[in-house]
């Protein structure tokens, strides 16, 4: 198997789903997708983020998200649905399919076209990067690939396309952020970025309690339930 990255940096007024996650840099969304035709599409989305972006990027997502994974003009004619499988104050879980159309060039159908069948994608979003990571069974045809996607897509997106050699770090693409309430993840994520977690540690709990402006409290609590969530899914996993 070999797997390659795609990134897309979108300019603001191109993609209205990419302005949605550039207005709010806390936003993020991670998905795993499936292709087993050449013309259909599943896909399954998370979204986390602080109240009221994530209903917002969900509202986006439901209205333009089809023309989002296309390159060049986005009127490539709607047969797409959503469906919420799971919802709360800061995380949506979306399921989105969709069809191919006439008109549509998309990402995925790209690639099958390509690479064909036993194609696997997985995608991060946040701010005004989108990156796509792709797991194929060879890399013969990723040549052409580079070659068509750039041919069809136009000034106003960047597109950077890089190998990536080893397997296992694509897998870990999809898990990005676990299933923690969005106050507990932001708060395990400072603590690890400012050090809480070094030995020794570069931080103490008031500090960090200090810098993100919430009670010592407060922050001892996000991070024992963090903590005991992750681990306690770690053994069961």
């Amino acid at each position: 198997m070999r797997a390659f990255a795609l990134r897309l940096d979108y300019e603001p007024g191109v993609d209205p789903v990419a302005d949605a996650f550039r207005e709010e840099p806390d936003l993020s969304a991670h998905s795993l997708a499936c292709a087993v035709t050449p013309d259909h599409w599943w896909r399954v989305d998370r979204l986390v983020g602080p109240k009221g972006s994530v209903e917002e990027a969900a509202a986006t997502l439901d209205a333009h998200g089809h023309a989002a994974d296309c390159l060049g003009p986005g009127d490539c004619a709607r047969d797409y649905r959503t469906d919420v499988l799971y919802r709360d104050p800061t995380s949506r879980i979306l399921f989105r399919s969709w069809r191919r159309t006439a008109r549509c060039v998309s990402i995925p159908h790209l690639a099958l076209a390509h690479l064909g069948p036993g194609v696997l994608f997985a995608t991060e979003r946040r701010a005004d990067e989108y990156t796509w990571r792709v797991l194929v069974p060879s890399d013969e045809s990723l040549g052409r690939l580079y070659d068509d996607l750039r041919a069809r897509g136009d000034d106003d997106v960047g597109l950077t396309l890089r190998r990536v050699t080893d397997a296992s770090a694509w897998l870990t693409a999809y898990s990005g952020r676990p299933g923690l309430p969005y106050e507990q993840y932001e708060t395990l994520r400072a603590a690890v970025e400012r050090g809480y977690y070094e030995t020794p540690r570069d931080i103490s709990v008031e500090e960090l309690a200090a810098e993100l402006g919430v009670p010592r409290s407060t922050l001892s609590y996000r991070l024992r339930r963090a903590e005991a969530e992750l681990a306690t899914g770690f053994v069961r996993e």
